[in-house]
């Protein structure tokens, strides 16, 4: 387990979530095929490549509080996020590449059945 500086993990969940919430209210109904920032995607690799159950804690996190927004009625369906997540994690972020399908599936799987 991965020592990170205080703020960086709860600064890269907000970050996440505020670009879901983001690519919703710009993407609507057609957010799974939304490409998230690239700096956000290249900081959960980087969480991922020194930890990757706390980049899957982070995920967890992120796809529970854009849930809450959604319960509201202001942010997308958890499958349309974890579905716009799981395709800008197969995007190039230099220097961690691209993840395979199969990889961000993982990935965002293991968040969705965190609980």
């Amino acid at each position: 387990m991965s020592d990170f500086p205080p703020g960086v993990l709860p600064t890269i969940r907000h970050a996440l979530v505020f670009n879901l919430l983001d690519a919703h209210r710009r993407a609507g109904d057609d957010l799974p095929a939304c490409d998230l920032y690239p700096e956000i995607v290249r900081a959960l690799k980087w969480v991922h490549s020194q930890d990757p159950d706390r980049a899957v804690w982070l995920a967890w996190h992120a796809l529970e509080e854009v849930a809450g927004h959604t319960q509201t009625g202001g942010g997308p369906t958890t499958e349309a996020a974890a579905r716009c997540l799981r395709f800008s994690l197969t995007r190039g972020t230099p220097p961690f590449g691209k993840w395979s399908e199969d990889q961000a599936d993982r990935f965002v799987t293991a968040a969705l059945i965190k609980n």
